[in-house]
């Protein structure tokens, strides 16, 4: 299957965009920092003949408006969110978000409980909320500063090579710095801003939907300890260890990271199945 067609609904006189593939529940992949609803293009494939597989366009990435404001807050992401399952008549869905887009499951899911069915988090990050407001606005700052100076595509290539694990072989790389190139500077700082001003621990339910972490073992970017105290922050959330994966998880082995998440489904959908397939869990 070929990656589907962008379509785009007006949002606040804004365009918002989304692909899609597949009928069923509804499966939705929010992307990171990095790409756009193009990053799926495996999962659409994995996933269509039993969900209805649904990637977005944050504000600021692929065909979908910037932002109006220049520092969108981890409510807003949430809220736009919301507004495309309304748009789309999803009623609840499967929430699937890498990196930032793991950040924001558990604030969505805070938000509007009723809208998760359940949640994984690909290598999520909690973000420097906890910091105080100068040092917020210094990384904030050192990073525009950063995209500035080398531009996007010369970021990309400095960039994704480290998201990968040490293993990750010359095609996989490059596949990473593609990626990460459809990033439009706009898009990457509002991300950047709302995720240096967020807290991740402080966005979590005290009852969660059901939920899967899945860390990378080679992940340079999200640490082992930022993702233990994520999934021990988490009542029952479960943890899937993939050793030799990076950050760029979704990129690198992506028939591992389709198993964790088909386990993890079969797990909330069908719980008389049994547990998960042998995946490396804890």
């Amino acid at each position: 299957m070929s990656v589907p067609d962008s379509r785009h609904v007006l949002i606040g006189g804004r365009k918002l965009a989304w692909r899609e593939a597949g009928r069923g529940p509804a499966l939705v992949f929010i992307h990171g920092m990095g790409g756009n609803s193009r990053n799926w293009e495996t999962q659409y494939a994995k996933f269509a003949d039993h969900f209805r597989v649904i990637g977005w366009d944050a504000p600021g990435y692929g065909e979908s408006d910037d932002w109006r404001s220049d520092e969108p807050t981890v409510a807003d992401y949430t809220a736009k969110i919301r507004a495309l399952l309304d748009a789309l008549e999803v009623e609840a869905a499967h929430m699937v978000g890498h990196s930032f887009g793991g950040t924001l499951m558990p604030a969505f899911q805070k938000a509007y409980p009723d809208r998760v069915l359940s949640m994984v988090m690909a290598q999520p990050v909690i973000g420097s909320g906890s910091l105080a407001a100068e040092k917020q606005s210094e990384i904030i700052a050192a990073r525009e500063k950063l995209l500035r100076d080398l531009g996007v595509e010369a970021y990309a290539r400095v960039h994704a090579p480290k998201s990968c694990a040490a293993t990750a072989d010359a095609v996989t790389v490059a596949k990473g710095v593609e990626v990460t190139s459809w990033t439009r500077m706009k898009g990457h700082l509002a991300q950047w801003s709302a995720m240096a001003r967020a807290n991740i621990l402080d966005e979590i339910s005290e009852n969660p939907a059901p939920a899967t972490v899945v860390a990378g073992m080679g992940d340079k970017t999200a640490s082992q300890d930022v993702v233990r105290r994520i999934v021990e922050a988490i009542q029952g959330a479960q943890l899937v260890k993939l050793p030799d994966v990076g950050h760029m998880i979704y990129i690198e082995h992506p028939e591992r990271f389709n198993a964790a998440l088909e386990a993890h489904l079969q797990r909330v959908e069908y719980p008389q199945r049994g547990s998960c397939s042998d995946q490396a869990r804890e």
